[in-house]
């Protein structure tokens, strides 16, 4: 399987969305549901750690599913092919009258990995927050750069959570 989000130049995406009804001052506990989670084993448990952290870090107690948790928490894992294209060009000259022009061009697969992490109210089984990350994946990453990438990616989509109220909300 795939390191997610792995090490690469590009920048990683972030975004988020909630219920803006929602009264997340009421929120203190959660308990983790199934998702699309990633067949490899060690980098589950590292997204699950990194949410685990985020979410004690926000002052919420990790309680099995039985025991009436707030929310319900679940991620999921995706993974898309892209192809990049690079060329190189020289030469000098205006155009058609360069002698010496040349020219390639690389095509590259490259493999995204997108991260969304949601929590449901556990009462009314509706999603109130989802955050979601996106970035190239480096395959050959190694097992700290991988666990690196994922806390970080993890830390970035609790960045803004839970959400301020504005005054328009109020």
């Amino acid at each position: 399987m795939l390191a997610l989000l792995g090490a690469t130049a590009s920048a990683q995406e972030v975004t988020y969305d909630y219920d803006k009804a929602t009264d997340f001052s009421r929120l203190k506990t959660y308990a983790w549901v199934d998702g699309r989670n990633l067949a490899d084993e060690l980098n589950h448990k590292r997204v699950i750690e990194a949410v685990d952290a985020q979410m004690a870090a926000k002052g919420y107690t990790k309680v099995e599913a039985g025991a009436s948790p707030d929310v319900l928490v679940a991620y999921h894992a995706f993974f898309d092919r892209n192809l990049e294209v690079s060329t190189f060009s020289s030469g000098w000259g205006a155009y058609r009258f360069a002698p010496a022009r040349t020219g390639s061009a690389r095509v590259e697969k490259i493999v995204v990995g997108t991260l969304a992490v949601d929590l449901v109210d556990a009462k009314t089984k509706t999603i109130v927050w989802r955050g979601i990350a996106r970035k190239e994946v480096d395959v050959n990453a190694s097992p700290e750069k991988r666990e690196k990438n994922i806390n970080r990616a993890v830390e970035k989509l609790f960045k803004k959570y839970p959400p301020k109220k504005t005054g328009k909300e109020a």
